[in-house]
């Protein structure tokens, strides 16, 4: 009896066990969208990701792939008289393991008085980019508009320490809200339309539903419902919202 007592009290310590997160945690962050000085608009979420695991004692804390958040926090597009566009960013939040929203910053250290309830924008902060896609990232010459490509990685850390149910970790349970899944799904062969899309520029960007799916030209199988398509070359777009049926054919070709 007092050795069936003792296993359910280690199985209760063990089952009760916190892993902690600790504040000033480095994260690698890459930009999933492009963003720009011409079509931005303040207030505007921008989305990235993360690109490695972060773990604590060799568990997975927040998983690679998972979502981050900031905010278009400035945005003017190029003026008269030679005049540059105006661009910059935060980056404000991580999702961990638990679908727990973990605050971040810019700097290892904390500054005083500084929390991630100020928000600084990545320019402002002084951040720089750790990664540089071959294109251009940022175009800062005199009368351009600020471009920042998909695929630009920054380093942030995290502005709390957070504590995960071990438990949790371990059997893979979340305890806060499923995150949606992704907006283009696969689906039967009858529930599919194929959609095809070209433009005049090739390589132009593609996005369904706001993902990136690839580029023009490109054909696309597309669930039966409705879809926002979007076409983007450099500081163009061409959008249309289509209302797909299953097993039918469309061609789309986006005139920007």
């Amino acid at each position: 009896m007092l050795k069936i007592t003792a296993f359910a009290l280690l199985s209760l310590l063990s089952c009760s066990a916190q892993i902690v997160l600790p504040e000033g945690t480095k994260i690698r962050v890459r930009l999933d969208q492009n963003i720009s000085s011409s079509t931005a608009e303040e207030g505007q979420t921008v989305e990235f990701s993360v690109t490695d695991p972060v773990r604590v004692a060799e568990t997975i804390v927040i998983a690679e792939g998972a979502r981050v958040t900031g905010v278009i926090t400035e945005a003017h597009e190029k003026r008269r008289l030679g005049r540059a566009g105006k661009l910059d960013f935060s980056i404000d939040r991580v999702r961990t393991v638990d679908n727990q929203w973990v605050p971040l910053r810019y700097t290892v250290l904390k500054k005083s008085g500084q929390s991630h309830a100020v928000r600084t924008g990545i320019l402002t902060a002084g951040v720089a980019a750790v990664f540089w896609p071959a294109a251009p990232v940022m175009l800062l010459w005199k009368g351009q508009d600020i471009t920042v490509n998909r695929g630009v990685a920054f380093e942030v850390f995290t502005d709390t320490s957070h504590s995960i149910a071990a438990a949790s970790v371990a059997a893979g349970i979340s305890p806060g809200p499923v995150a949606p899944p992704p907006p283009v799904r696969p689906a039967t062969a009858s529930a599919n339309a194929t959609v095809l899309i070209s433009s005049p520029s090739a390589t132009a960007e593609v996005e369904v539903d706001g993902a990136f799916v690839g580029n023009t030209p490109t054909t696309l199988q597309l669930a039966t419902g409705t879809h926002r398509i979007v076409v983007r070359n450099g500081a163009k777009s061409w959008q249309r919202t289509l209302q797909i049926n299953g097993g039918s054919t469309i061609s789309l070709n986006a005139s920007m």
